[in-house]
């Protein structure tokens, strides 16, 4: 077939739900900025700009770095104001770590996408932790509201920021409010009280011309609808315990899936074989993908279950790369 779209257009084209030629994923975007120590310290584990401690056991998945257990800063919601406090985000290098970023990007043929890890929930559990932010959320209403509110005007600055000195596509905004099976709240609190601060960070991104993207892990198919009234035009890491056929079919046109590969399932262990992760690629994209709009295929693995003995998961990640583009060449030839 003769194809006329770059990949960072026809990425671009499938985000803006437009008609395009060739499935969107891997390689046709860049994450960036990913080099600010305000998240989670220098090198992705030390003392954030909080003042949170990270840690990375090798049990974490692949060393994920998360807070200190047992350090948590903030033990009353109410008090928020008296104990937290917020970063100047002024006196970071911002030029010169976008600089070091910049020769990693192709802005010709790459679509760039702020990752910004710790959204307004997740940054309220780094203060808390996940069981004492949840308690929160349920005894002290608004004490929570005006921490996440608080929170939500920071990252709105943070935006105009990233905008400035990165100059990107997207930004992506990591909030995990979901487990594999359900939600970590109800929908009514998630709608009530981290809702209208998620519309507000979306607002702002369009304002500056950039296409907000929710990553949210686990079921979260009950705040599909939430995420597109927010504004959103995608949602992250979609895994595959959500029904993603029928999501597609119902919100293709104005939303976008990006995710699908089965991270939690047989193709994402370390037991995993490479005929496993080739054909669990192209289950994606036979399933996903045949509709022609609202999915963009993401898949990668983190899994590492020895912690005596971590896992280098490289090489399956480069699988599936490389079995997306033996199907990007199919779609193309």
């Amino acid at each position: 077939m003769a194809i006329s779209m770059s990949p960072k257009e026809n990425y671009l084209a499938c985000l803006n739900h437009k008609p395009h030629e060739y499935t969107p994923g891997p390689g046709d975007n860049v994450p960036a900025g990913m080099l600010l120590p305000i998240e989670r310290g220098e090198g992705g584990a030390g003392v954030d700009a909080f003042g949170v401690r990270w840690v990375a056991p090798t049990s974490g998945g692949a060393g994920a770095a998360l807070p200190a257990p047992g350090e948590f800063m903030l033990e009353d919601v109410t008090q928020w104001k008296s104990v937290v406090e917020i970063p100047d985000i002024s006196v970071f290098d911002w030029a010169g770590l976008a600089a070091i970023e910049e020769p990693m990007i192709n802005r010709d043929t790459q679509v760039v996408e702020i990752w910004h890890s710790n959204c307004i929930y997740e940054r309220m559990a780094t203060l808390m932790g996940f069981e004492g932010a949840l308690l929160a959320l349920a005894l002290e209403p608004e004490a929570s509201f005006e921490l996440l509110s608080a929170l939500t005007d920071w990252r709105i600055e943070m935006i105009k920021y990233y905008s400035k000195y990165y100059r990107p596509d997207c930004y992506l905004f990591f909030d995990d409010v979901a487990t594999e099976r359900m939600l970590f709240m109800s929908p009514e609190t998630y709608r009530t009280l981290i809702k209208p601060n998620h519309t507000r960070i979306v607002a702002a991104c369009k304002e500056l011309g950039i296409i907000p993207i929710q990553h949210t892990c686990g079921r979260a198919d009950l705040l599909v609808q939430d995420m597109i009234d927010e504004g959103c035009d995608g949602w992250h890491a979609v895994q595959a315990q959500n029904d993603l056929e029928a999501i597609i079919q119902e919100h293709g046109d104005h939303f976008v899936l990006m995710g699908g590969y089965n991270s939690t399932g047989a193709p994402g262990q370390p037991s995993a074989t490479e005929a496993m992760v080739r054909a669990e690629v192209r289950r994606c994209i036979d399933t996903y993908a045949k509709y022609g709009k609202g999915y963009i295929f993401s898949g990668f693995v983190l899994t590492e279950l020895d912690p005596a003995n971590p896992l280098d998961m490289g090489p399956m990640n480069a699988i599936i790369t490389d079995e997306f583009l033996k199907i990007r060449a199919e779609q193309t030839a």
